[in-house]
């Protein structure tokens, strides 16, 4: 899936692997569910979730951001092991950088 926003205080998700959602609206909230799912935001003051397997996030200072890591397969299902959330302030955490969750710490990624 790929979506895209410009409007005003817009809320948009998805669910699909591999999803692209990129958001330019002023007070956005996006999230995504899908695995390799890749969030890009323009805009501060947003608040973003990409919690599928492999999510990343990159985005403005001033916004707060969630990202989840997952174990290994378990015979039922790749079972959540860790959820952080973090804001971006271009300090510890850098504007238009991807962040991703690996062993439990928001680590800098490739696109």
């Amino acid at each position: 899936a790929q979506i895209g926003s410009s409007g005003y205080a817009a809320q948009i998700g998805s669910s699909g692997d591999a999803a692209q959602i990129g958001s330019s609206g002023r007070y956005a909230k996006i999230g995504s569910s899908g695995d390799d799912a890749r969030i890009t935001v323009e805009n501060a003051n947003n608040v973003v979730a990409c919690v599928g397997k492999r999510g990343r996030i990159k985005a403005p200072v001033g916004t707060w951001c969630t990202l989840a890591e997952y174990g290994e397969w378990d015979g039922a299902g790749y079972p959540c092991v860790c959820v952080k959330s973090f804001q971006i302030d271009g300090e510890t955490y850098k504007a238009d950088t991807w962040y991703a969750l690996s062993g439990g710490e928001i680590t800098e990624v490739d696109e």
